[in-house]
């Protein structure tokens, strides 16, 4: 945890582009009848006869093209008379096109594709944890109580970290310390960005639907979040931090992992 708090106080622009990990799994798509939703996916119009495709151009109604019979188009909203496709498209609701609304449980994993993450990143009361640390090696972490707002946990028996989430921040630090160096702002969603409010790192989430597998299992829907200095933080709802990832070097390193959980 030292080289990570070491590193995380140097500022640099963050580099846009992602990669992918060998250790975890890409967001797996989220595919229905054959289509790969979309954000906002409500369900699908298939076409029985040939019918016209509108939109609005200055307060009129424009024809854009015509749908063949047998096709199929997303809808992201129905209104009175309309069903809305994409780009602000839109047919005729009447027996020339047939709806079918995306089944729950598809639509379960699609919002959780595209959800907000709002807490849970710190770690769980209610367990140990076991995590390898690439310069101290083995690591017990057991919660000890609460400080001054701060969950405490002692590591090996000592001295530890201290947690702190609220609705703006997940805080990380050395406990009985003003030492603090991991800083995630809160609600989370696929996309957010912020600039550390201590240190001045950048952030970016990356994904909220990651499979990560560590010594401790496989953890399904895992925040990844990137920083400007090139490191991967992954955390597991309500079980917290699971991996943390160099990529500076040829290849990427695990520098902290969780091998176990009680």
């Amino acid at each position: 945890m030292k080289k990570i708090a070491c590193l995380l106080m140097a500022v640099a622009m963050i580099c846009s582009s992602a990669i992918t990990l060998p250790f975890s799994k890409a967001d797996a798509a989220v595919i229905w009848d054959g289509t790969e939703l979309k954000q906002g996916t409500i369900g699908k119009v298939t076409i029985l006869k040939d019918t016209p495709l509108f939109t609005r151009s200055k307060g009129k109604i424009v024809k854009v093209k015509t749908l063949k019979k047998g096709q199929t188009a997303s809808v992201f909203a129905v209104t009175k008379g309309y069903y809305h496709l994409y780009k602000k498209t839109f047919i005729k609701k009447n027996s020339y096109a047939k709806f079918t609304p995306v089944p729950k449980d598809v639509q379960y994993e699609l919002n959780k594709e595209y959800r907000t993450v709002y807490y849970g990143l710190k770690l769980n009361k209610k367990h140990r944890y076991t995590y390898y640390d690439v310069e101290n090696g083995k690591e017990n972490w057991a919660y000890k109580g609460t400080a001054y707002g701060w969950d405490v946990w002692t590591v090996n028996g000592d001295n530890g970290y201290a947690y702190r989430e609220n609705k703006e921040w997940m805080r990380l630090g050395v406990a009985n310390s003003d030492f603090i160096f991991l800083n995630i702002k809160l609600p989370l969603k696929k996309g957010s960005y912020w600039k550390d409010d201590l240190y001045g790192v950048h952030h970016r989430v990356l994904s909220v639907n990651k499979t990560v597998k560590t010594p401790a299992g496989t953890f399904q829907h895992v925040i990844e979040i990137k920083d400007s200095e090139n490191f991967y933080y992954y955390f597991a709802p309500n079980v917290g931090l699971i991996l943390t990832v160099d990529n500076n070097g040829k290849s990427p390193k695990r520098v902290f992992e969780l091998q176990k959980i009680n």
